[in-house]
């Protein structure tokens, strides 16, 4: 074999090695494309989800009614929602009448308690207590 013929062969060998570490790179690329634009549409969701599944009058205060509501639609999140120091979990499809212990007209303040991702891991809800005035 001609000298000339083994840089050839050494080259094409080269040429398809390097194309194919495109490849693989551009698949993971796409891979890890993906999972962020799914972590950050699932994040986006839960996010949303409390002040959209019922118009809130106040989002910084809520009400009782809205905090029964908010522990209904939090349920198989994987997402912990406590009222007062308790956590509750309530299931609608298996006990529609459920509910959990709070004032229907009092107001609760919210605490999001978050990952080191951002990602929320725990809704917590406290009664406001008035004053004496």
């Amino acid at each position: 074999m001609s000298r000339n013929t083994q840089h050839l062969m050494l080259f094409c060998t080269a040429v398809v090695l390097f194309v194919a570490a495109c490849l693989y790179g551009q698949r993971n690329v796409l891979i890890l494309t993906s999972a962020l634009n799914e972590r950050t549409a699932s994040v986006t969701a839960m996010e949303g989800r409390i002040h959209m599944t019922l118009h809130s009058s106040q989002p910084n205060r809520y009400t009782g009614a809205e905090v029964l509501h908010t522990v209904r639609q939090m349920t198989g999140t994987g997402i912990q929602v406590e009222v007062d120091g308790l956590e509750y979990i309530i299931d609608p499809f298996a006990n529609p009448s459920a509910t959990i212990p709070v004032e229907l007209e009092g107001n609760y303040l919210p605490t999001y308690n978050r990952g080191a991702a951002g990602e929320l891991l725990k809704l917590s809800f406290r009664k406001e207590v008035k004053g004496n005035d």
